[in-house]
């Protein structure tokens, strides 16, 4: 089900839907994110804030693998087949690989592994001991109401307890869209502890292959944590 989960993450950033991957916009922000990014972070090696649409940590839009292993060492960075689900695989990049920072890049040039497309966190166990932190005082294991918070309303996501569970649909023009240009940069699946019984009484009402707003009483009461995300490059 995850696996499918990533396929479909690609998918809403680079404008695509359920359904045959037509076209989906976040509408813009009307109140974009101020970036905070000095000098000090953009330079240092343990470098882990994200702005979508702009950078990943070390990562930016003009990245190259053989940049980032002179910035963060040979042993951060390794070219890797990439699983994306059902069976396929992409040849990109890994950093910092068996850690609870790693995260996976799939690059436009795939020859150089130059310029990358997008980039994914939250694949390994333990993400919540991960640094990423995305503008606005997100990170893996964020809460679904402070994930709303930070978008300044109400956004829309898919049921869960199936192939494309709790993903992201659009921002409806919140802060997260991270947009100007009707396109969203970031793209987030939400997860419910499956071991908890109140949690799964709870997701029984916003489950299925069904659209939920975040703000509905369900979705709120099971008040489920942010699993993975992925950022897309201007």
């Amino acid at each position: 089900m995850r696996n499918v989960q990533l396929i479909f993450l690609v998918c809403s950033l680079i404008g695509t839907t359920l359904s045959g991957c037509n076209s989906v916009t976040s509408r813009q922000s009307s109140e974009p994110l101020v970036v905070q990014d000095s000098p000090d972070i953009q330079s240092s090696p343990n470098d882990f804030y994200v702005i979508p649409g702009k950078k990943v940590g070390m990562v930016h839009k003009t990245s190259s693998e053989q940049a980032l292993m002179e910035l963060l060492g040979n042993e951060n960075v390794q070219a890797d087949s990439i699983y994306i689900g059902e069976g396929a695989y992409i040849w990109g990049t890994t950093l910092f690989k068996g850690t609870p920072n790693e995260a996976h890049i799939m690059w436009a040039d795939t020859l150089q592994r130059a310029t990358p497309e997008w980039v994914r966190l939250g694949t390994v166990e333990n993400p919540e001991q991960s640094e990423w932190l995305l503008e606005g005082d997100l990170r893996l294991g964020s809460t679904l109401q402070e994930v709303e918070k930070a978008n300044g309303k109400p956004f829309v996501l898919t049921g869960f307890d199936w192939d494309f569970g709790g993903t992201v649909n659009d921002w409806k023009g919140g802060k997260l869209s991270f947009s100007t240009d009707r396109r969203s940069y970031l793209s987030l699946i939400f997860a419910y502890d499956s071991e908890d019984e109140k949690q799964v009484q709870l997701a029984t009402s916003v489950s299925g292959d069904n659209l939920f707003t975040s703000s509905q009483p369900g979705m709120y009461q099971l008040n489920p944590r942010v699993q993975s995300m992925l950022i897309r490059f201007k």
